[in-house]
């Protein structure tokens, strides 16, 4: 009788699923790939967030957040066809996760902060002869943060003040570890760029 394998090793094997799927030849689609699956697999846990911090008046509206999920994890198998569109799907993806977040929770529950790691990932990941991709997206990410607030109208989840402060202290750390774990695959993506003696 085959013996079953341990945690340990199904969690090494899961990790060297993933590092599969996300590589790719080109170093800035790599990093999108990685960003992109951090996200898929935080997305299913960002409710158990909501709801330790919460508690169950995040219900079931919370468990919404998750719809994106399949999209983020989509990026990598998108790059196989298309590495510039890959990495557009993950800007616009990210986008339309925040928006619809808002509409959840309301801009006073920070998670419209977001929208930073939105703006920042056009300008990170397209080289220079791809600004005409770049500068509408990066123009289009821009414009969203300047939405008038009252757009979104009143919260589908109701919160209340204290609920809030924490969940928007929660959304502030998540976009502060976001956009760190970005700069460190861009720190990577220069590095592979050197190495081949290429230009962005």
């Amino acid at each position: 009788m085959e013996r079953s394998r341990s945690p340990v090793a199904v969690l090494k094997a899961l990790l060297r699923h993933q590092a599969a799927y996300a590589a790719h030849g080109d170093p800035a689609t790599f990093a999108a790939n990685k960003i992109a699956l951090l996200l898929a697999w935080n997305s299913p846990l960002y409710p158990i967030y909501v709801l330790a911090l919460v508690g169950r008046d995040a219900l079931p509206y919370g468990l919404l957040t998750m719809l994106v999920t399949p999209f983020f994890y989509a990026v990598p198998w998108i790059s196989r066809f298309s590495p510039s569109a890959s990495r557009i799907a993950l800007t616009l993806v990210g986008a339309a996760n925040t928006i619809w977040c808002l509409n959840l929770f309301g801009p006073v529950s920070g998670v419209g902060l977001f929208l930073y790691p939105c703006i920042v990932l056009p300008a990170l990941l397209f080289r220079s002869a791809e600004r005409w991709l770049m500068l509408p997206l990066l123009g289009l990410m821009l414009a969203l943060w300047f939405v008038p607030l009252t757009t979104f109208g009143a919260p589908l989840v109701g919160l209340t003040a204290p609920e809030l402060v924490r969940l928007s202290a929660l959304n502030a750390g998540s976009v502060a570890f976001l956009l760190s774990f970005m700069v460190l695959q861009m720190v990577d993506v220069m590095r592979a760029i050197a190495k081949r003696g290429a230009t962005l």
